[in-house]
């Protein structure tokens, strides 16, 4: 977990770092009138590319910390997993008492 958020923390440096950059080449090239499209669309790329990597490490955080919010499955007095709203077990047939 621990390794997840220093990994999230300098993703999020490094995607700030590489919007300043971003806006100072694109200032750059307006004040010289020279644009050059293949720059600012690798540049971008690897933008998406931090972007995609930060919504991954947040769902590998986020799944991390429900986890140990998981309640255990209501179980019949035969062993077998109760459905929600179940009025009766699915593998022995007992009546469900108020879950």
């Amino acid at each position: 977990m621990g390794r997840l958020r220093r990994e999230r923390r300098e993703l999020l440096r490094l995607r700030e770092e590489r919007m300043r950059d971003l806006g100072g080449l694109m200032l750059e090239m307006f004040r010289r009138d020279r644009f050059r499209r293949e720059l600012l669309l690798e540049r971008c790329a690897e933008l998406v590319t931090v972007e995609e990597r930060i919504a991954e490490l947040d769902t590998l955080i986020a799944a991390s910390l429900s986890r140990g919010r998981v309640q255990p499955a209501a179980r019949c007095e035969c062993g077998a997993a109760l459905f929600w709203g179940a009025r009766f077990c699915a593998q022995c047939g007992r009546p469900v008492e108020g879950r």
